[in-house]
């Protein structure tokens, strides 16, 4: 039995666990925290999943645990080892990089170290360690280096150059409406699909589609992602691209969210920070051409993949992308083939059974599942 332990089983988190469970060819079990208190969770989360485990009726083959717990706590609460029971850390996120809110009070230096510390030492428990993106690894291995030159010793750097780790991106399934019908509007339809937060600066997507509103360039809008349901959002939205609306806000129902997916053209993306980004490779799955900026897990997007969308410098070279690609005609777009769950499967299978191999122990293969071992 593969278990999978998560203390912030939520949005992307939550979608990523459930479909492994369903779709890995071995008995998957989920051991998780609602996400809510991110740092309590990262701080003790582990503490109360130990006390959840230790009341499993059957104990796992393997762990997968996620860069929101802190593995080796987690292991001494629970009273179990690493020898016995090997662990793969996934990282959807790291410490070192993820994007400060200015909410955020207790900051020194421009980065709370603590936290990205929980996850080197995880990962140096673990020494198994899986990333959603190159973008997350490197930035990862990047932040660990530096946080050593702050530390009193360097011991832990030897074995910090022992850690072996991969990509293994998070998983897209293929979009039936688009199979159904491929036809695209005549006139370009503007999607935004991401949350409505600080680090998605949908400041500057308002600035460039009030740009286009400007020089009088005809599109259609749909505005959907968590937050753009909330009132403040759909007034400003409302007030100012009535004509242009065509919706405006989160979508509960899976293939009503897939629909407006299908109508839309061109995906402006203006995030200030994006571990890989679902919401991006499901828009292009669609059919929508992405704009996106030259930073963070976005040109991984279109590697192998560069007719599906375009790069531009960020911030200051988004308005000139914009404006170019609504000037172009509609181009239909896919995702990269390395993102949909057929290929993500069979890593995960390929790594379950080497690590299943290294350790001598039996991970039952589930001959109901589509996939098959290899």
């Amino acid at each position: 039995m593969i278990l999978i332990v998560d203390s912030f089983f939520t949005g992307s988190h939550q979608y990523w666990g459930k479909e492994l469970k369903k779709r890995l060819p071995f008995e998957v079990e989920l051991l998780t925290l609602s996400g809510k208190f991110w740092k309590w969770r990262m701080e003790a989360g582990a503490i109360e999943l130990a006390e959840k485990f230790k009341k499993l009726n059957k104990k796992p083959n393997c762990i997968i645990a996620t860069d929101m717990v802190n593995i080796p706590l987690f292991y001494a609460y629970a009273g179990i080892t690493i020898d016995r029971i090997p662990c793969i850390m996934y990282f959807h996120e790291n410490q070192f990089s993820y994007p400060l809110s200015k909410k955020d009070t207790d900051i020194k230096e421009g980065r709370d170290n603590h936290y990205g510390f929980i996850n080197l030492s995880s990962a140096l428990f673990t020494k198994n360690l899986v990333f959603n993106s190159l973008f997350n690894q490197k930035s990862f291995f990047d932040g660990c280096l530096k946080l050593f030159k702050k530390l009193p010793n360097h011991k832990l750097k030897n074995d910090f150059d022992r850690l072996k780790s991969r990509i293994i991106y998070p998983g897209i399934e293929s979009n039936p409406i688009v199979k159904e019908s491929k036809n695209k509007p005549k006139m370009h339809t503007i999607l935004w699909n991401h949350r409505w937060e600080h680090d998605k600066n949908p400041d500057l997507f308002l600035k460039g589609i009030t740009a286009l509103q400007k020089k009088k360039i005809p599109f259609k809008l749909i505005i959907t992602g968590k937050g753009t349901e909330k009132n403040e959002v759909k007034r400003i939205i409302n007030a100012q691209f009535h004509n242009e609306l065509i919706h405006c806000g989160y979508c509960e129902n899976k293939n009503e969210y897939l629909t407006l997916l299908q109508q839309a053209t061109l995906l402006p993306v203006t995030s200030k920070h994006d571990f890989f980004g679902i919401s991006v490779a499901e828009a292009m799955d669609a059919g929508c051409f992405a704009i996106l900026p030259n930073h963070q897990a976005y040109p991984e997007h279109l590697e192998n993949n560069f007719k599906s969308g375009v790069l531009y410098d960020y911030p200051e070279g988004f308005y000139e992308a914009l404006i170019q690609s609504v000037g172009n005609d509609v181009v239909s777009a896919t995702s990269t083939s390395s993102f949909y769950w057929e290929a993500i499967i069979a890593e995960w299978t390929e790594l379950l059974q080497t690590i299943e191999q290294a350790h001598s122990s039996s991970l039952t293969i589930d001959t109901h599942t589509p996939y098959k071992r290899i």
